[in-house]
């Protein structure tokens, strides 16, 4: 009897191997050992080596059919794809330099053995599901692919698989018998009637491609970069089979035609910038390679389980594959290949031009409504007229204004965030003098829907929201009446005084049709509502859901590991004004963290002051110019004490620690530095060896030098010493530690600690700690060092500084943070004696801090404060902050304190009032949950339990019961969970 798989290539059950002879195989030619895990596979071999060292590898054994030229057809490929810069995981070589060998299977057929490395990752299937940015991703990933093969030639790249889409009908027609009786006929229609549109196609261009690049053959590593994975299946082709093989897997996913077009935009724009396009053939054989790809997986599965039973992959994809015929068969197919056509910037017939909906539409002018956009800066997007008005400004320069698709729109961002309002535009809006006509792009049926009317042609549907048909004598009859392409169809409606507006919106195919408006977050091709654009010849915005995930992937591959981020799925936040941060999909959040923007965000004194400048001049220090000196006599006007009257202007709050050290080292002669336990003051080599925060540098305690000595953090709640006298107890650790210095010989050069400790979450310490500390420095000739970078500026409301709220005067004041409201200028204010010794160690100054944009920037910063009456406004909004907490603490147990001043607080989260056990899971959920309300707040402590509360210092009374209300709401959610499931939703969560 013949060979079935010889007269059947397709009926490839996976080869038994003898896994004792795969082993000694694999560690004879490939150094391979280790644990052997089976992974699943159609009609190979696959395991996972878990190698004893090293990184192990995925072994393949490739079914007898795969020759070795076929392997090296797989390695031209993956070298392809390399060049390219696309991923693939690289083929390991043997001892003798081969990239396979082959294995006698227990039946004595001889097949291929390949190990590959491995790659630290997940598929995409695995990680997220398929939305209309996901298939837009996966589209332009897998054209970039087929660009990479292109021109790629190779002997054994004419080869007769299954998955060969040329090849689909003929493997349909002689696997349909494996379908359960109930499907064949459906499959076997729908697979002739696609076959069928094939044949009356010209040749489609063909190339060599992947032939399966789904979600589950690309994966996603650790730092974002995406993997091609399982070259089984390439093969010479039809170039647009591989977009087919996508179209088809994400319509089996979601079942959504908006979101597999998605995939065809883009895949459509990658390969245009490219330099080539997809042809009408190509466009036209798109839906019926789909459908033929769904009967395919259908048939061959059912096929697979008979030949293979024990075929577990094969068993659970079946009704996957299923669903991925039944849900494209069923639609019609030019009214499908309409919407493809359109997702790829064509017309959505061959040959269609469209007519101009307004006749001087070819000179539109766009209208930037997005989150960046400089002509919304200086708070002009909170006008409720504003869209007028910059329509009215484009109508003056042009004839015709618009307002794109798929734009999360500033100009409808809540203030309140609360409330948050619909930002994304669902809708084109175009502008114009009232009463222009207006003319059908295509030839259609023109039906009214109420006040909307519509012009539909198959499967396109176009809305016109604005229009007066009446008034140009159009009658437009509820069921119906055809039209030409390029007939006037009624007039722009007024929308107000002198300007019209007509707002174009598309119906996706079979949808009712969707608000002209989406939340912040929605997909807008979803459902509802599909982009006119193509037909109107106006841009879309690209997609900020696109955009976002991209930045992320972004920002992980340049910054690394050990880059500090807010949130699991941080938004990307783009325009701050006041006390609101805005992302790029239109939510407004409470920012509740930023204590660098002291004067608020996008503050317009700050930065015309600074734009000045820098149209002016912008130095370093070493020059002579009047901006330092204002800066630096506005700051000393606030200075704790007349004796301190120098300022040396620095970089970063880092910086500003680390040379008050150097400063105090140099005055006195000595190195020693006694400094308290869970600080944290910067980065650079001084300040990090007096931080020794355990949450920001684990071994903190394990690396400090030698010239660092620890003292205890003066916390009266949970440290300890607790209750009166604690102030002088911690002050005498102080002493003691001066003192044994002293005694051996070489006393402290300084004493450093926030006067409110800003790591601990706005502790403040006990009364009399500062004063006795200092007191005992100073008593063995050292010099008192006072962090003020967190704290410090007025944010405290009672003073302007914190020292000053003990009542003591430091030798050295390290500022930063708000002192330019995040531009970077920072100071460090001590007596001329201090720094006129760091002479005798060399000259200081500063390019950035010192110069003159930066110098402005702390003077302004400075003038806001006072003018606006910042610092009162501390005072106040911060005093009925606490008021409202306490009050809530009184219903949730959760709360155990609220420490702090003024605007710099803490909630202090524990589990039990009496323990002080910390709330350390409930708090990093709390924060994730208050990011859906829309407050940004994070965890602060050594112990992560505290919510830090430091916003900007516009923060008002309003923001306030925003945030109680947000608050008091998700403690009511957390109470209501039950404390044996809290772990499992916390992990979910974060």
């Amino acid at each position: 009897m013949a060979d079935p798989e010889m007269q059947q290539p397709w009926l490839l059950a996976r080869p038994e191997v003898d896994l004792d002879r795969v082993r000694r195989h694999a560690t004879e030619h490939f150094g391979l050992g280790g644990e052997y895990r089976e992974l699943g596979s159609q009609q190979d071999r696959n395991y996972l080596v878990s190698a004893e060292s090293g990184a192990g590898a995925l072994l393949k054994i490739h079914h007898p059919v795969v020759t070795g030229e076929i392997v090296s057809l797989q390695a031209a490929v993956a070298e392809r794809y390399r060049d390219a810069g696309l991923a693939t995981p690289a083929l390991l070589r043997t001892s003798d330099g081969d990239i396979s060998v082959p294995i006698t299977l227990p039946d004595g057929r001889e097949a291929q053995m390949c190990a590959f490395a491995l790659v630290d990752g997940s598929t995409l299937a695995d990680l997220e599901a398929v939305d209309g940015a996901a298939a837009e991703h996966l589209g332009g990933f897998v054209g970039r692919a087929v660009d990479a093969l292109r021109n790629l030639d190779h002997p054994s790249a004419d080869r007769e698989i299954q998955w060969e889409l040329t090849l689909a009908p003929r493997v349909v027609a002689e696997l349909l018998h494996e379908l359960p009786g109930d499907r064949r006929d459906a499959c076997l229609a729908a697979a002739r009637r696609a076959a069928a549109h094939l044949e009356a196609l010209d040749d489609l261009p063909r190339q060599i491609i992947h032939g399966d690049l789904t979600a589950d053959n690309i994966m996603r590593d650790s730092s974002g970069v995406s993997w091609i994975i399982d070259l089984g299946d390439v093969a010479q082709s039809w170039r647009i089979a591989e977009l087919a093989v996508l179209v088809a897997d994400i319509m089996g996913r979601t079942g959504d035609l908006t979101i597999a077009c998605r995939a065809v935009r883009g895949f459509s724009q990658q390969v245009a910038e490219a330099g080539f396009a997809l042809t009408d053939d190509e466009l036209d054989a798109l839906w019926p390679l789909v459908v033929l790809r769904g009967a395919v997986l259908a048939v061959s599965g059912w096929s697979q389980l008979r030949i293979d039973p024990a075929n577990d992959y094969a068993r659970e994809r079946i009704e996957h594959e299923w669903q991925v015929f039944s849900r494209t068969a069923g639609l019609a197919h030019d009214d499908v290949v309409a919407q493809l056509r359109l997702a790829a910037g064509r017309a959505h017939r061959r040959g269609l031009e469209y007519a101009p909906i307004l006749t001087e539409q070819r000179s539109a002018r766009v209208i930037d409504l997005g989150i960046r956009s400089a002509d919304l800066d200086r708070g002009r997007w909170t006008s409720p007229s504003i869209e007028t008005d910059l329509a009215r400004e484009a109508l003056a320069a042009a004839p015709v204004a618009v307002m794109r698709f798929g734009e999360s729109r500033l100009t409808r961002v809540s203030t309140d965030v609360s409330a948050p309002a619909p930002t994304k535009a669902r809708c084109v809006d175009l502008w114009s003098r009232p009463g222009v006509s207006v003319h059908a792009p295509f030839s259609g049926v023109l039906t009214r829907v109420g006040e909307i009317i519509e012009l539909t042609d198959g499967g396109v549907t176009l809305r016109f929201d604005g229009l007066e048909a009446d008034a140009a004598g159009i009658d437009v009859p509820d069921q119906g009446r055809p039209v030409s392409s390029g007939a006037v169809i009624g007039r722009i409606a007024e929308r107000v005084p002198g300007l019209g507006r007509l707002r174009m919106l598309r119906r996706a195919m079979g949808a009712a049709p969707d608000p002209a408006f989406g939340a912040a977050g929605d997909e807008y091709a979803v459902a509802g509502a599909a982009d006119p654009s193509p037909i109107l010849g106006v841009p879309a915005c690209p997609d900020p859901i696109l955009r976002l995930r991209e930045e992320r992937r972004r920002r992980d591959r340049a910054m690394g590991g050990a880059a500090e981020r807010y949130y699991a799925e941080p938004p990307q936040i783009e325009r701050g004004w006041g006390a609101i941060l805005i992302d790029t999909e239109g939510r407004a959040y409470l920012d509740m963290v930023n204590n660098v923007t002291a004067i608020g965000h996008a503050h317009p004194r700050l930065a015309d002051a600074v734009g000045r400048q820098l149209h002016l001049l912008n130095t370093n220090s070493r020059f002579l110019y009047e901006a330092y000196a204002d800066f630096t006599e506005r700051l000393l006007a606030h200075a704790p004490d007349p004796t301190l009257d120098t300022v040396i202007p620095v970089n970063s709050g880092s910086e500003a620690v680390d040379l008050a050290i150097r400063l105090a080292q140099a005055a006195t002669g000595r190195r020693d530095v006694i400094a308290a336990l869970e600080g944290y003051h910067g980065w650079t080599m001084a300040a990090d060896s007096v931080s020794t925060s355990a949450y920001d540098n684990p071994s903190a305690l394990d690396s400090r030098p030698d010239w660092v000595h620890l003292v205890d953090a003066p916390n009266a709640y949970r440290g300890p010493h607790r209750g009166a006298g604690a102030g002088a107890a911690y002050a005498r650790q102080v002493a003691d530690r001066a003192a044994q210095l002293a005694e051996a010989g070489h006393g402290p050069a300084a004493f450093i600690c926030e006067p409110v400790l800003g790591n601990a979450g706005g502790v403040i310490p006990p009364e009399g700690y500062l004063a006795g500390a200092y007191a005992a420095v100073r008593e063995h000739g050292g010099l008192a060092i006072a962090d003020e970078v967190q704290v410090g500026y007025g944010r405290l409301g009672a003073a302007f500084w914190g020292s000053e709220m003990q009542g003591v005067v430091p030798d050295i004041i390290a500022v930063a943070k708000a002192a330019g409201n995040a531009y970077p200028i920072g100071a460090v204010i001590t007596r001329r004696d201090i720094v006129d010794a760091l002479r005798r160690d060399g000259m200081f100054f500063s390019s950035a801090a010192g110069a003159p944009a930066s110098a402005v920037a702390g003077a302004t910063v400075i003038d806001v404060i006072v003018d606006e009456g910042l610092q009162e406004n501390a005072l106040l909004v911060g005093a009925v902050f606490a008021e409202r907490i306490e009050e809530l603490a009184a219903r949730h147990p959760l709360i155990g304190a609220v420490h702090g001043s003024g605007l710099y607080r803490g909630i202090e989260l524990v589990r039990d009032r009496e323990s002080l056990e910390p709330a350390v899971e409930e708090t990093a959920w709390i924060c994730e949950r208050l990011l859906d309300f829309g407050v940004i707040v994070q965890p602060a402590s050594e112990r992560q339990n505290v919510l830090k509360v430091k916003p900007p210092m516009t923060f008002g009374l309003r923001d306030v019961d925003v945030f109680v209300a947000a608050f008091e709401a998700v403690l009511t959610e957390l109470g209501k969970r039950e404390r044996r499931s809290l772990g499992e939703g916390f992990e979910e969560a974060l």
